[in-house]
């Protein structure tokens, strides 16, 4: 290391960084999408099964089973939900790890097993289906008030210590019931984003890090001359813009207003600031039996000719600046 990084170790010159040692697993989400001490937003009107994808979103990442046809790395997660209450969110969940049992094992069917391996296969399935997701659920707590803070932020401190030394996600669904002041405010937004930096600095201490995941609410929408709503992208999330400031990647979620059956939605990246690559947009279909989605379209953008640029040998590399 440095002369300059031996006396202040917040200090790296390029060849300082380059002999650091990153986390092992930075990445939770693959391309980007999430990763380690990085803070994601789901935001999307009602009926686009935010709270659902919230938990798909959870036990995909406590698994490390796919998600949205991106991997994961397996992490510890804590799920704050305020919504329903636990005997509803019970009910989901139970019949959510139902539905994963039934997938994997709908993924072995077509193979022969013996007796002594259908048991193992069992076993594999439950633990696919049942995996360690830490679940709080409350219908009264205020993250932005000194108590209700310090209560969340001791749930954190307890799975940083306890759980298997893995980074961890915090999913916090959603954030209007757990914020008491205005959301539309920067100056009353802004602490509360400060305290998140804080404690992901802090847990540093115990484990690889800590990443936050909230669940959002668009705000009225705008509309055109002809009365149809104009989409806004990110800012059509309810709330100060210093939260889609802090943020690094934003998942929209829309129903489909022509689906009679309230199942599809497209889910479309807004904001990815670590994105590896561009980023699909997806249309999705949620079983109702199940609680699981079905992706029914996973688009990739692709270049304008005018600005797509393909690197062919030492030639176009010249090209760029």
């Amino acid at each position: 290391m440095s002369d300059i990084h031996e006396k202040d170790k917040h200090l790296f010159t390029i060849h300082d960084l380059l002999a650091w040692t990153p986390p092992k697993n930075y990445r939770i989400i693959s391309g980007g999408v999430l990763n380690v001490k990085n803070r994601m937003l789901i935001f999307g009107d009602e009926g686009s099964w935010k709270s659902m994808l919230a938990m798909h979103t959870a036990h995909c990442i406590s698994r490390g089973s796919k998600w949205l046809g991106f991997f994961t790395n397996p992490c510890n997660v804590l799920r704050l939900q305020v919504e329903l209450p636990m005997y509803m969110d019970r009910e989901r969940i139970n019949k959510y790890c139902i539905g994963s049992k039934q997938i994997y094992l709908a993924r072995d069917s077509h193979k022969d097993v013996t007796s002594a391996e259908l048991d193992q296969l069992d076993n594999r399935a439950t633990n696919y289906a049942y995996p360690l997701v830490i679940n709080r659920t409350e219908q009264f707590i205020h993250i932005d008030e000194s108590a209700g803070w310090e209560s969340l932020r001791k749930n954190i401190e307890l799975c940083a210590t306890v759980l298997p030394p893995l980074p961890l996600v915090v999913i916090l669904d959603p954030l209007f019931k757990m914020f008491n002041r205005n959301l539309s405010d920067e100056q009353d937004v802004k602490p509360m984003l400060d305290k998140m930096d804080m404690v992901m600095e802090d847990m540093s201490n115990y484990i690889p890090g800590v990443s936050f995941i909230i669940i959002h609410h668009t705000r009225k929408a705008k509309t055109d001359e002809s009365g149809r709503p104009v989409s806004m992208g990110s800012q059509d999330a309810t709330g100060s813009r210093a939260l889609l400031r802090w943020v690094d990647t934003i998942l929209r979620t829309d129903p489909n207003p022509n689906d009679a059956t309230q199942t599809k939605i497209k889910a479309y990246f807004t904001k990815h600031r670590n994105a590896e690559d561009v980023l699909p947009s997806l249309q999705l279909r949620w079983n109702r039996d199940t609680l699981h989605p079905q992706i029914l379209s996973r688009i990739m953008p692709k270049y304008e000719e005018e600005d797509e640029l393909e690197l062919r040998g030492d030639l176009d590399m010249t090209q760029l600046e």
